[in-house]
């Protein structure tokens, strides 16, 4: 009986998402291999294709496979398969990249260095110990130095370095894992190091020098721990806490605790700085804190320093005060004792990322940069509109028909320097994906630069202008990340920060809004007190609290220490007279009571005085609280004011005093929900960065983006989204 002949097929498969520097095309050809599929795979502006030749049921579990087991790093958004006209494959091919005049690819973040490759650099007999630039498909730069799409070498900043014999034969190899690895080099034919030897660099920390090194995203500046005084004083940082580079993570527990949550993901592909709880206080590191920001070695190069070192190190970006990371070679000259550098530019500088933990395990991004940027959220939307974001803890955000992409962390405004950096990491970023804004969203404020310079930009392109409310734009990122966008059931939104431009023309800050079936309406908020000197109330919490105690004469001796006779008698003139400018701002409601507490009257750096209160608070737990009544849309903070008083001249432990008032604010909300008749919440802004109070809230959170200002951007599509919807 003759045989059934197999009927072959020509298929095609195109998958999108995150699938460019995450091994994807080797993954494809090993599971060819092992299928015996005849083909080819290549990458393209718009993701991965697949030609092949199969039966229809080998192509349906080829295609399966593939969807269903992608490499860890990959993030697939969309997938299909169809049939194609016949071809004669005679291999399984791997296919150079195409370009394109557009775009829909999923930029992939920088890979922590990899177990496997930590454990080459430190093996003595492998042909890559101790070599700074060791990567493969699993680790490695990524979007810092993509300079062109689709992801091959000869669009990134290595295009300059040829590989060797032998690494060539590891990119042809489809068993290694340097298969088609476009950063894949070693010591014959790498990155050119410019700058000391490592024991140079060993030696300048241990005589307490300064050592700026090149990192993936920009410099870094590190000094042994001891020498914290040093440091602060050429950044002009006298109390701003350092993050500290620990060798080992059992380095880092002999200071701090350490959570299995915070260990893996101080171990992970991101290796972001890590807020941990001190063992003991480290004033030199943290002063006036209980948490201390700890970061392993996450490149090769940090990882041969670090290890030979073999001490903690202080680590902090390479920039002054109010100026973004430095990542050019010419503007790191001079900048420390010794500066090393390495020949591999950086296209798109960015910070480390920053991240804690509720004690419910809860994860607070608290700045998104290297390792997480840029972030994609999974979006129908109209292609080409840009978001401008906000003027502090600045992000951009860009649309896709299927994604909106959010930039990674940019600095505050208010230096020529950030809203260069700004500009030109904008106009990088949409060279690069081909895009052309016809849509523009600003922030209501006139006086932002983000504002400005998105007018300017509609002016010159003819795109269509739009202004979004601040705190609207706080809800709708937290909507948007939840998929609650089409939520039909009213949520509730608690969107506490600092400061943001109100509709009425004063500044918000401690919001209540509901959304129900595509509408948002501010539904509460603080009741008003004076924004006493504008925005200089913001970086003085003594401000904030005489402003509060307005309205209880007799009770301001408790601050008066804070100020001179000239200055106290100039704000009350200010106070008695008339005040246009009123706040809401829950951001200054906990400046103020730090300042009542005792904690700092002035800050040094934003949101020092509500940490330094926090960590006051050490391990005391109450469930007592002020009463916070609610009148119609305006929450009454007096009572509040007045029990901090008394508590405070009773002599109450401040650390006692300020859980009550966190503990208020958890029964606040649950007050909120029962008056509004709400049984879902989402919360925002960035009074929500602290873990304490997060932790005693249940709902809705940021889980992509920080509850800071960088979520502005998401927000503002999330909220043109449901104007056009």
């Amino acid at each position: 009986m003759a045989g059934i002949k197999k009927i072959v097929n020509s298929y095609h498969i195109h998958i999108s998402g995150r699938v460019q520097g995450v091994g994807f095309r080797p993954f494809v050809a090993r599971v060819a291999k092992d299928l015996h599929i005849l083909g080819a795979v290549s990458n393209s502006p718009d993701g991965v294709h697949i030609a092949f030749n199969a039966s229809a049921g080998e192509a349906a579990h080829f295609y399966n496979t593939i969807i269903s087991q992608p490499p860890v790093h990959a993030l697939i958004t969309h997938h299909h398969m169809r049939p194609a006209p016949l071809f004669p494959f005679t291999t399984f091919t791997i296919l150079p990249g195409t370009a394109a005049s557009a775009t829909s690819l999923l930029l992939t973040p920088d890979i922590a260095l990899c177990d496997t490759c930590r454990r080459e650099l430190n093996n003595t007999s492998n042909r890559r110990y101790q070599y700074a630039f060791t990567t493969c498909t699993n680790c490695g730069p990524r979007y810092s130095i993509i300079r062109a799409l689709p992801y091959e070498r000869e669009n990134t900043s290595m295009s300059h370095l040829q590989q060797c014999e032998d690494c060539n034969e590891e990119y042809l190899n489809s068993a290694d894992r340097r298969f088609h690895s476009e950063t894949n080099s070693c010591p014959e034919c790498g990155v050119p190091v410019s700058g000391p030897s490592l024991q140079e660099v060993d030696d300048c920390l241990r005589k307490g020098g300064i050592l700026a090194v090149k990192g993936i995203g920009g410099y870094l500046l590190l000094c042994d721990v001891s020498q914290s005084s040093v440091m602060r004083t050429k950044k002009n940082r006298p109390q701003k806490p350092f993050a500290v580079l620990y060798p080992t993570l059992e380095q880092a527990a002999e200071d701090v605790y350490l959570t299995a949550q915070e260990s893996l993901e101080l171990l992970g592909p991101v290796a972001p700085v890590v807020l941990c709880k001190l063992k003991k206080p480290a004033e030199g590191l943290a002063p006036g804190l209980d948490r201390l920001g700890v970061i392993l070695p996450y490149s090769p190069l940090l990882q041969l320093i670090s290890s030979r070192y073999g001490k903690p190190l202080i680590a902090t970006s390479a920039n002054g005060h109010g100026v973004p990371i430095i990542y050019k070679d010419e503007d790191a000259v001079g900048i420390a004792d010794l500066v090393l550098s390495f020949d591999r530019e950086i296209v798109f500088p960015q910070d480390d990322s920053v991240i804690c933990f509720t004690s419910k395990g809860r994860r607070i991004i608290l700045r998104g940069g290297r390792g997480l940027a840029p972030v994609y959220l999974h979006k129908h939307s109209r292609d080409g509109i840009l978001a401008m974001g906000a003027e502090l803890k600045s992000t951009f955000a860009l649309t896709g028909e299927d994604y909106w992409l959010i930039s990674q962390y940019l600095g505050s405004h208010g230096t020529l320097e950030t809203e260069e950096r700004f500009e030109e990491t904008l106009n990088n970023l949409l060279q690069l994906l081909h895009k052309r804004p016809v849509q523009i969203l600003t922030d209501m404020h006139p006086g932002y630069f983000v504002s400005r310079l998105g007018k300017q930009m509609a002016g010159v392109s003819g795109a269509t202008l739009t202004t979004i409310q601040h705190h609207k734009a706080h809800f709708g990122a937290v909507l948007a990340e939840n998929n609650l966008l089409q939520q039909r059931h009213p949520v509730l939104g608690i969107i506490w920060d600092g400061a943001g431009y109100g509709e009425d023309e004063q500044i918000w800050g401690g919001e209540v809004f509901v959304y129900k079936e595509g509408q948002m309406k501010r539904v509460g908020h603080l009741d008003y007190f004076p924004q006493l000197m504008g925005d200089k109330m913001n970086k003085e919490p003594r401000l904030s609290a005489l402003a509060l105690l307005q309205n209880f004469p007799g009770r301001h001796g408790i601050i008066r220490h804070y100020f001179t006779d000239q200055e106290w008698r100039y704000y009350h003139q200010l106070l008695h007279g008339h005040i246009a400018l009123k706040t809401s701002s829950m951001g200054r409601l906990l400046d103020g009571v730090a300042a009542i507490l005792g904690v700092t009257g002035i800050n040094t750096y934003e949101g020092e005085a509500v940490m330094k209160m926090e960590a006051c608070i050490g391990d005391v737990v109450t469930h007592t609280y002020y009463d916070m009544p609610i009148y119609g849309d305006l929450i009454q903070w007096r009572p509040l004011i007045l029990g901090v008083m008394d508590d405070v001249e009773r002599g109450m432990d401040k650390g006692e005093i300020a859980y009550k008032v966190y503990y208020s604010l958890a029964n606040l909300v649950a007050k909120l929900k029962r008056h509004f008749q709400t049984e879902k919440v989402a919360f925002s802004g960035g009074v929500f960065q602290s873990p304490l109070l997060s932790g005693m809230m249940q709902g809705h959170f940021h889980r992509m983006l920080s509850p800071n200002d960088e979520c502005i951007a998401a927000g503002q599509l999330a909220c043109f989204s449901i104007q056009n919807d």
